[in-house]
Parts: structure tokens; C-alpha cells; sequence
């Protein structure tokens, strides 16, 4: 009887150490489809399967791949990422675009054709009419700029701006730092958040920050070659000059969070619009104390003017922190004049601009030339 039970008790051992064996995950890649953007960095891996794989691109001159899984988006097309383990083969297919677009995962909005050639239609339309313009006594919406820049419609800097001197802020200096990244808690100090459903968006050092960089667009480079660039909607206060804090979602475009910390370059470029600038007032300001903030602009804004009426001149309006410009004896009732200069001497002079305590942006008639 013994000796029954001790065999009944081994069948069912073996069958439970059989049942228990746990089944091979499928071997696939963790990502099959992707859009993302020019200068991206993403890693795909092969999952379920511990071989090394052989990775290579169809289409180098969009995107390559090294040993690693990593891609590097070069130029706006199509390829096919392929991983060949053994004698399978997986592959992810690639969509570059050149318009970078966040989202809340790691996919990248796609740019149409249409929607390219229509950007590119606009810019040419608002270029063409801001030239044809004349310059009056107050401005009345022209822009004042170097004549070899009337048929610049692209989104590169024009020769005359490139060599403007703004010391160490001129479009050809170079500035290093330390690159982090963070998840912001509350508002950014420069009250642009809004930014972040377009672009790209980081923190930065207080003292360039202070220099009048808040909402400047720069192009970031890290220490592979990666460039992203980014609209300064923050302030980091502890941080040495050059440095700059990229958020969580923009850190992990060009270099895996785990790096946590990376030597970076960066320098200042136009932001690629085709709208004019905006003027947004405080609701809390009136004829009798008054604060602006002047978005959406192409270039650093070096200083904002009002046209006072009563001594017929302009009065320069003092920057806060939070990237809004105050009177403190205010301007009056309206509708102003305002005059705005970038750090490359462009100037923008809009008339007729009504205060408008709503928090609601007004428009300007143009923007700062390429």
C-alpha cells in the first residue's frame, strides 16, 4: 500500500514540475511604428529573446541605427529599422518629420505635405506684405530691419543677422553647460506654459535667464552630437551659467534619463513661426498701473517701448522676473503704440493696441525678420 501511494506521489510531482515551466515569451521588438523627429535619439530592444541581434537601416540617409538598438533621426523620410536574431528577422518602420510637435507619450505628431507647403505659403504671403509697408513718424505696424532680409522666408538666420554684434549672445557664440532634466510642479517663472503644446521646453540658468533670455528659442547639443532645441519657459535658479534643465519629456528625446546629467552646447536660433508677435496685459492693470508680456517671438526680446503721448516720446518699460514689462505709473487708457526691439536691432512698431485685461493675447501685424 506503501509503495502505491509513493508512486501516485511521484506521477503528481512530475506533472506539476511540467505544468510549472514557464513558456518562452514571443521574441518581438518593443516598438514596431514610430514618428518622430529630426535630431531625436529612441532605443528599440528585442524583447524575448536574450541573442544578440544585428541591427541596420534601409534607409540611412533618414535615420541610422547602431549595435545597440539606438536610432538617430537624420533627415524628414521614411525607413525600416530591422533586427535580425539567428535567422528571424523584426523590424519597426520609421517616420521622420522635421517639425518637432510633444505629445504625452513618445510618439511625435506628423507634418503633412499640404501642411508644409501651406506654412511655407503663409510665411512667403506675410513677408511679401510686411516689405511692401512704409515707415511713418510712429511706426504705424512695419518693421524696421536690414534691407537684404525683405525675401528671407526660411527659418535660417539672414546674413545681416548673423552678424550682428550681441556680444556674447550673438547667434554665432557657443555656450556650454551642464544638462539635467525635472518635472516642473507649478507654472514656469516666465509664464509661458502654454509653449509646451508646440514646443519643446526647458529651465534656465538664472543669469542668462536674467539677460533677457526668457522665452528665447536655442538649439541644444549634447554630448553624442544630439541636438534638440527648446523654448525657455523656466528659470533654474541654482544653476551655473550655461547650464540648462531640460523637462523630463524633452531630456529623454535625445539621451535616456538614466544619464541624469550630460555635458551640453547650445546657442541661440529663430523661432520658427509665421505668426506676429502678441501682447497679453495683466488683468489686474489699468490706465494707472499696467504690466505686458510680449510673446511669440522670433528673436530675445532686448527691450519693449510705449509711445507716451503726453511727452511725445518712448518710455523703455523695466522686465520682471516673471517675463512681463510694467509701468508703474501706468500709460494711460489707450489704445498704445508699442515699440519692440530684439537683440539683433530689429524693431517692430505696433499701433492702435487696446488693453485688453482678459488675459486674452493681442496681435501684432508682423514679426521679428529672419
Amino acid at each position: 500500500m506503501r509503495r502505491c501511494l509513493y508512486s501516485i506521489l511521484v506521477i503528481l510531482l512530475c506533472v506539476v514540475g511540467l505544468s510549472g515551466q514557464p513558456v518562452q515569451a514571443r521574441t518581438q521588438l518593443n516598438k514596431t511604428k514610430l514618428t518622430i523627429s529630426v535630431g531625436q535619439k529612441v532605443t528599440l530592444k528585442v524583447k524575448g529573446n536574450h541573442k544578440k541581434a544585428k541591427w541596420s537601416s534601409s534607409n540611412k540617409k533618414v535615420a541610422t541605427v547602431n549595435q545597440k538598438g539606438k536610432v538617430r533621426a537624420k533627415r524628414a523620410g521614411k525607413t525600416t529599422i530591422m533586427a535580425k536574431v539567428g535567422k528571424k528577422k523584426y523590424r519597426c518602420k520609421i517616420t521622420v518629420i522635421s517639425i518637432i510637435i510633444p505629445t504625452d507619450g513618445e510618439l511625435i505628431e506628423k507634418t503633412t505635405e499640404a501642411t508644409t507647403e501651406k506654412m511655407t505659403q503663409t510665411s512667403t504671403e506675410k513677408t511679401t506684405e510686411t516689405t511692401t509697408e512704409k515707415t511713418t513718424e510712429q511706426g504705424q505696424n512695419t518693421v524696421e530691419k536690414p534691407s537684404d532680409e525683405k525675401n528671407n522666408t526660411s527659418a535660417t538666420p539672414s546674413g545681416d543677422t548673423k552678424n550682428q554684434d550681441a556680444g556674447e549672445y550673438s547667434l554665432d557664440q557657443v555656450h556650454t553647460g551642464e544638462g539635467t532634466y525635472y518635472d516642473r510642479e507649478s507654472g514656469g517663472a516666465a509664464n509661458i506654459d502654454y509653449m509646451e503644446d508646440t514646443y519643446y521646453t526647458a529651465a534656465m540658468n538664472h543669469e542668462d535667464y536674467m539677460n533677457g533670455l526668457a522665452g528665447a528659442y536655442i538649439e541644444i547639443t549634447d554630448k553624442d552630437g544630439d541636438k534638440i532645441n527648446v523654448v525657455i519657459t523656466d528659470r533654474l535658479p541654482e544653476g551655473k551659467k550655461g547650464d540648462i534643465d531640460l523637462t523630463t519629456k524633452t531630456f529623454q528625446q535625445i539621451e535616456p534619463l538614466a544619464t541624469g546629467r550630460m555635458d551640453i552646447t547650445w546657442k541661440i536660433v529663430p523661432l520658427p513661426t509665421t505668426e506676429p508677435i502678441q501682447y497679453v496685459f495683466k488683468p489686474t492693470s489699468s490706465q494707472y498701473w499696467a504690466e505686458v508680456q510680449v510673446r511669440n517671438h522670433r528673436y530675445p526680446i532686448k527691450k519693449l517701448e510705449y509711445f507716451d503721448t503726453a511727452t511725445n516720446a518712448y518710455v523703455e518699460l523695466p522686465r520682471q522676473e516673471y517675463n512681463y514689462f510694467t509701468a508703474v505709473s501706468g500709460m494711460g487708457t489707450g489704445p498704445f503704440t508699442f515699440r519692440v526691439t530684439d537683440f539683433y536691432g530689429h524693431v517692430l512698431v505696433d499701433t492702435g493696441i487696446s488693453m485688453n485685461t482678459t488675459g486674452t493675447p493681442v496681435n501684432g501685424k508682423a514679426n521679428f525678420p529672419y
